[in-house]
């Protein structure tokens, strides 16, 4: 019998990471299996917890964990207290907190919050804290929640047990005493910063310029209908630039505040969730900018003079562009230009996401016989599309690779359009087909075309 080695196992079971009932359902197979899975299954525990129970059910794991029976019996009197009856506790025959990679702070306090009285509350969460931030938990992945201000720096091996974080999300007025306990720290590759409006932390400056490979960066915002604190963003924004050579990834929400984007010339993935009403001078930093190797393009409602500025500058690097229009700012016109930039300067299209006026299916057709490598398209409808002229240039003259779709507010869509679609499709490559808005019709319809092999997944994208 041909036997797997442990490493070949490992990259199957941690590609079913995200379907834990398959990785449960091999849990008994042999100890080879159940140890690799159980590695898995704990390196992110916190994934999920949607239920109370699955939260109770953890909360009872972790504390099973504790060494002084006392300690133990004292928390599970507490959480009598507050109505929470837990199952007689069993030794873990491992020690699963140590296998423990993400450690998601307001994922604990959510689960202790069931604890009505506060002082009962902070001595359980104090023994948990205790038990993830030790010498033998080596922590990659840490979630900060906000105005989190427990104090992590007093526990003596917070340091050794953050000094090799790669993944850092937390909140731009975070607690000094939570910097002061990520002082080691020099390790962070994605940093995940959701910015306030007002009392940020300056020193968070210190951290992030501290970083020896900053390599993904995203710039939140907790408040979006809040203004942006000017001042510290700048700061924040110019701290980058002594990562500029190792920053490949850039998300921004709200307005940049420097020309901080010039800087970043090894950029291959850049988000901006912007406004339409922002000023003008507001996109200014995006005029001219060239960013020669920049693959993936994700904007929101961006000035469409300096969205098409940006896509002819990237010299025919892009393979994806995600643009969203949810409030239709753009006239028809505006829409014509930014198809005809795609197609004029992204041959090495792959993926697209844009929505379409009217009257832009002829620009549409261009797209699709100058674009040959285009793999998957997803169209954000509006109610005015004509549905018939796209499918019957879709089915006409789509490049041969193209056989992924997905329509978005699709309400407008008549059966008789999709019939037409897949019917004519001939002589191609099965459909991966995902509809926002499916009748019960229209769900059958698509089931009797899957059975008959003309789709090969109705939801996959």
């Amino acid at each position: 019998m041909f036997i797997l080695n442990k490493d070949i196992l490992h990259l199957i079971f941690e590609y079913l990471e995200d379907n834990k009932n398959d990785l449960y359902s091999c849990l008994l197979v042999n100890k080879t299996w159940c140890e690799i899975i159980v590695l898995i299954l704990w390196k992110d525990p916190w994934k999920k917890l949607t239920y109370f129970r699955s939260a109770m059910l953890l909360l009872n794991v972790i504390i099973s964990h504790i060494q002084d029976e006392a300690k133990i019996k004292e928390i599970y009197d507490y959480l009598e207290n507050s109505g929470i009856y837990m199952s007689s506790h069993q030794r873990p025959s491992l020690n699963y907190i140590s296998f423990c990679k993400h450690l998601n702070l307001g994922s604990i306090t959510n689960i202790t919050e069931n604890i009505k009285d506060l002082s009962e509350r902070l001595i359980v969460e104090d023994e948990i804290f205790k038990l993830f931030i030790n010498k033998n938990v080596k922590i990659t992945h840490l979630y900060i929640p906000r105005k989190f201000n427990y104090q992590i720096h007093l526990i003596p091996e917070a340091k050794i047990c953050f000094s090799k974080i790669k993944f850092l999300r937390c909140y731009t007025n975070i607690d000094n005493n939570i910097l002061t306990g990520l002082s080691e720290c020099k390790s962070i590759e994605y940093l995940v910063l959701f910015i306030e409006s007002s009392n940020n932390n300056y020193e968070i400056i210190k951290l992030i310029k501290a970083q020896k490979k900053l390599v993904n960066v995203y710039f939140g915002s907790y408040d979006s209908y809040e203004p942006q604190d000017e001042p510290f963003c700048k700061i924040l924004e110019n701290s980058l630039i002594k990562h500029s050579n190792t920053i490949q990834y850039f998300a921004r929400y709200k307005s940049f505040t420097t020309e901080i984007l010039s800087s970043l010339t090894n950029l291959k993935c850049l988000e901006f969730h912007g406004d339409h009403l922002f000023e003008e001078s507001k996109w200014k930093c995006l005029e001219n900018l060239s960013l020669p190797s920049l693959q993936f393009l994700k904007f929101q409602e961006c000035h469409v003079k300096y969205l098409i500025s940006l896509i002819e500058n990237t010299k025919g690097s892009l393979t994806i562009i995600e643009l969203y229009n949810y409030n239709n700012i753009y006239s028809e016109n505006e829409n014509e230009r930014i198809i005809q930039s795609i197609y004029q300067n992204c041959p090495k299209l792959i993926y697209l996401t844009f929505t379409p006026q009217v009257d832009n299916v002829l620009e549409i057709e261009k797209l699709l016989t100058t674009c040959q490598y285009l793999i998957g398209l997803r169209i954000i409808s509006n109610n005015n599309f004509n549905w018939d002229k796209f499918f019957n240039a879709l089915t006409k003259i789509s490049p041969i690779n193209l056989y992924k779709f997905w329509f978005d507010n699709n309400f407008s869509m008549e059966i008789a359009h999709i019939k037409f679609f897949i019917d004519n499709w001939k002589g191609r490559n099965p459909i991966f087909l995902k509809l926002q808005c499916k009748t019960m019709k229209m769900k059958y319809l698509l089931e009797e075309y899957e059975l008959k092999g003309r789709i090969a997944d109705c939801d996959e994208w």
